[in-house]
């Protein structure tokens, strides 16, 4: 009999935390997710989303039909302390409609300073020539393993790495006077290539590529002084 007394008081003090948990998790996890690992409850890597494929039979009509779909945040770290180190800085893309949205990402291509190609960049404020990214130019179409696909209201990261012998000799950097931007341009909707085998005909012309500029409010980058 007190075995079974103590199995019930231990069943109602587990229902107890069970139900303690379901109502203050809401509240505080979040923020604790945020605060421990703030990459995870921000966003996906952009580099892990989901390539394109077939662009030409494969595209929302809520994504297409957006007229500003894409969005930009930045945030920076501090400045490294030796030159093996780096400045990280972190960029948050983020699709504001209800529709999957196609943008121009290689992380190979993630250059600093904007150049007038399509892709997504940061920028230094006064300007910097950081040869950080590889080069990339424009053409018809984009290669579906360049198009990544953000989910409706989803958002990824990307974090650019400046070494720090690029911002350890520069007195702009140590004294704090400098501001970035991350910026993402495209120039093309992107034409559908058609293979010379035949086949139906294709439901969309062009890949459904948003065309235009949006760019981040920019932040400090944190000097020596903080």
């Amino acid at each position: 009999m007190f075995r079974r007394g103590g199995d019930s008081r231990n069943a109602v003090v587990g229902l107890m935390l069970i139900v303690a948990l379901l109502f203050f998790a809401p509240r505080y996890l979040p923020n604790l997710v945020a605060n421990v690992v703030p990459e995870l409850y921000e966003g996906a890597p952009c580099d892990r989303l989901r390539v394109a494929e077939d662009r030409a039979n494969h595209q929302s009509l809520l994504g297409r039909a957006a007229a500003a779909p894409i969005s930009l945040t930045v945030r920076t770290g501090t400045l490294p302390t030796d030159a093996s180190g780096f400045l990280n800085v972190t960029i948050a893309v983020v699709n504001n409609t209800v529709g999957t949205v196609p943008f121009v990402f290689d992380p190979q291509r993630v250059i600093v300073g904007d150049n007038n190609t399509s892709g997504l960049g940061i920028s230094f404020n006064p300007a910097k020539s950081i040869p950080v990214g590889i080069g990339r130019q424009d053409g018809a179409s984009v290669p579906e393993s360049s198009i990544r696909l953000l989910q409706p209201r989803q958002r990824c990261l990307f974090t650019v790495e400046i070494p720090g012998g690029n911002v350890l000799s520069d007195g702009d950097f140590l004294n704090g006077a400098v501001e970035v931007s991350a910026f993402y341009r495209n120039n093309i909707n992107g034409v559908i290539t058609t293979s010379p085998i035949p086949q139906a005909t294709p439901v969309f012309t062009d890949q459904g590529l948003w065309t235009g500029f949006v760019q981040s409010a920019p932040v400090r980058v944190p000097g020596r002084s903080g």
